[in-house]
């Protein structure tokens, strides 16, 4: 079967998307990741003595990494915030001094040199108890990086790659991915998806992040796509669990994270392509234009990703012939260092 995929920009807010991961698109190259093996310091930071507002405290005693994964606990056991409450060791909000609070849950997230801007995010996670009604809420997410509990809300920018809360609503199946930010009518924006599976099997949840749009995968399937999203500032990659409600008796829950990877385009965006002749050699990186006609021929049984940011031409007698398939996408090449020397 012959097969054309073209993305453009003009696409709409709640379109089909196609879209190609670095699984299957060599215009990425991977910038950082970490499998963890042992507990980095320099990639992560561990939430202490802080909370969302809840009846919950994240305590750095329940974040460490065992057997290859990084381990987050959610648990029952009451704890009190200290009187005076300290400022938390990471962005999130302060809790109320002397106050005692019911659960606990964990947060990590990304040091300065390891907070990113734009690019391909994935982590592969586990979480529990699918179904239960003790309303455990599971998050994969960003925040902009500016090192205060919250960003002013003319700053607010939240991407939430996944949010998982088991039990709510009696819809044990749903996964929710969101934007939060102020547009014009003042409301951050959902959309649910059913799991056709169980979500407490090892699962890869990813956003495709750019100038322009943002996708969301799971498993590697692109399953919503925002455009016009406005969110361009480096954020911080954030892995927290938390609880809704009191429990009895002890509980004690863990999400298990596999890896978190991070990918940049390669970009070669001031080259113009004119036909392309070996497709074996060619640099595959996001050019300034392709134009392709009859003298371009697609290679028998291959999946050719193509990338430009201004325009991809297809001039009369280009085609694709069976058994081949075509990924075109005019897209921005928005080359921002991940890492960078924190400020001093």
């Amino acid at each position: 079967m012959n097969k054309i995929i073209i993305f453009s920009l003009s696409c709409f807010m709640s379109c089909f998307v196609f879209a190609q991961t670095p699984a299957n698109d060599t215009h990425w190259q991977l910038k950082w990741q970490d499998n963890f093996n042992s507990f980095d310091g320099t990639k992560w930071i561990k939430g202490d003595i802080g909370t969302q507002g809840g009846e919950f405290l994240y305590l750095e005693q329940n974040v460490w990494v065992e057997n290859g994964n990084l381990v987050i606990e959610v648990n029952n056991i009451s704890a009190n915030c200290p009187n005076p409450a300290p400022y938390p060791n990471v962005p999130c909000h302060q809790c109320i001094g002397g106050k005692t609070y019911y659960y606990q849950g964990g947060w990590v997230e990304t040091t300065r040199d390891y907070n990113t801007q734009f690019g391909y995010i994935e982590a592969r996670i586990k979480v529990p108890h699918q179904g239960t009604k003790w309303n455990l809420g599971y998050a994969f997410w960003t925040l902009v990086d500016d090192r205060s509990p919250l960003p002013p809300k003319t700053n607010f920018a939240e991407i939430d790659i996944f949010e998982i809360f088991d039990g709510r609503n009696n819809n044990p199946d749903r996964l929710q991915t969101n934007i939060h930010k102020i547009y014009p009518d003042g409301n951050p924006y959902y959309q649910n998806h059913i799991f056709s599976g169980n979500y407490t099997d090892w699962h890869t949840y990813a956003i495709e992040w750019n100038t322009n749009r943002i996708i969301w995968y799971l498993d590697g399937k692109a399953i919503r796509t925002f455009s016009n999203h406005g969110i361009v500032d480096r954020i911080r990659i954030i892995l927290s669990a938390g609880m809704d409600k009191k429990t009895s008796p002890t509980l004690h829950e863990h999400m298990y994270v596999d890896y978190v990877k991070v990918y940049q385009l390669k970009c070669d965006k001031n080259t113009v392509v004119n036909e392309i002749s070996n497709f074996n050699t060619y640099n595959y990186a996001v050019k300034k234009s392709i134009t392709m006609s009859g003298a371009t021929t697609i290679p028998a049984n291959s999946n050719i990703s193509l990338r430009a940011t201004d325009f991809i031409e297809l001039k009369a007698g280009f085609e694709v012939q069976t058994g081949r398939e075509l990924y075109l996408d005019v897209t921005p090449c928005d080359n921002v260092a991940t890492q960078f020397n924190r400020e001093k």
